[in-house]
């Protein structure tokens, strides 16, 4: 298959170039020169440099290609709501209209489980589960309202929405962990330990992979729950984490129901401030760390035969050695 890959330099799309380049004719989209001529180096891959608002330029990226999947994304716990809107929204409606002139027979869209989140405990969460009755950020309602221009298309769609992607070039979660760390201790706001769910980027990878070969026999936007399958405790994924890493901690609690309306207060602020610099901890990634929330992936493994291929453990491994690679 020809397969156009947005978002080609992040964590997902450079797992897609690195895990199938060799079995389909990729091509992927980035900004960033030297990373993009990187990627080509390693891989039989394509880039196009430019961004999604080039709109001229998207149409011919997608010029005679079989397939989309959509990475690209503005995935952060903090940001105006206009940059969100920019990348997440009106992106993929430049993407979805190139798509359209161009013929492009099947998208992919990569959403997140962000769109369940509403600061309540929630367990085994299906995709026919209601939605958030409020969103929990900005990120979360333009990646929902990314959902509605694909699903509104006339692109035949598919969606996933993977929970927690974290592995090579993961310059998001680990890298926000780790800066948390102080003196040998780690500061968690919340007095409990919650089960959650994450997912290795390389069973997204696989995930999306299995949609795109299998689109022709799937109902347009139909929505997949991605995840590896293996809730467990907030803290154990981090002593498990941080040991491999060789930074060992000690975990210690504070009483989340004090902390938020503080956390609230310090958001209410940094937006008011001219450079609406990022808080150390938002609302929202404290809500994470506070509440239960697993995923059901049985429709995936069902319909789409998906099984994770890398289990948490070796994911953390995996993740271990690409950072001894790096300059970090």
């Amino acid at each position: 298959m020809k397969i156009l890959i947005t978002g080609g330099s992040g964590m997902l799309g450079s797992a897609l170039i690195r895990l199938y380049h060799q079995q389909h004719q990729l091509r992927f989209i980035a900004r960033n020169r030297a990373i993009a001529q990187q990627l080509e180096r390693d891989s039989t891959a394509v880039a196009y440099l430019l961004d999604l608002n080039d709109r001229t330029a998207l149409i011919q990226a997608c010029e005679g290609v079989d397939a989309i999947i959509h990475c690209a994304a503005l995935s952060s716990p903090w940001g105006t709501y206009e940059q969100f809107f920019q990348a997440n929204v009106a992106a993929t409606q430049n993407l979805v209209e190139a798509a359209r002139i161009q013929d492009v027979p099947h998208l992919v869209h990569i959403s997140t489980t962000s769109v369940y989140f509403d600061y309540a405990d929630r367990w085994a969460i299906t995709e026919t589960d209601a939605l958030a009755g409020q969103w929990c950020n900005d990120y979360a309602k333009t990646k929902y309202l990314a959902e509605r221009v694909v699903a509104n298309s006339p692109v035949k769609s598919i969606i996933l929405r993977p929970r927690g992607i974290f592995g090579p070039n993961d310059r998001a979660i680990v890298p926000r962990v780790l800066s948390s760390v102080f003196h040998g201790q780690l500061l968690l706001p919340s007095g409990r330990n919650p089960v959650v769910d994450l997912t290795c980027v390389d069973n997204v990878a696989h995930a999306a992979m299995l949609a795109c070969e299998q689109m022709e026999t799937l109902a347009h936007g139909e929505i997949f729950n991605i995840t590896n399958g293996e809730p467990m405790p907030v803290e154990m994924l981090l002593q498990q984490l941080l040991t491999a890493l060789d930074h060992p901690v000690t975990i210690r609690r504070l009483p989340y129901p004090v902390l938020r309306p503080l956390l609230k207060v310090n958001e209410w602020i940094r937006h008011r401030l001219a450079t609406h610099p990022e808080p150390r901890l938002t609302c929202y990634s404290a809500g994470l760390l506070h509440h239960h929330q697993t995923l059901d992936i049985s429709k995936a493994r069902d319909i789409l035969g998906y099984q994770p291929h890398i289990t948490i453990k070796q994911g953390i491994e995996q993740y271990v050695r690409w950072v001894a690679t790096q300059n970090l």
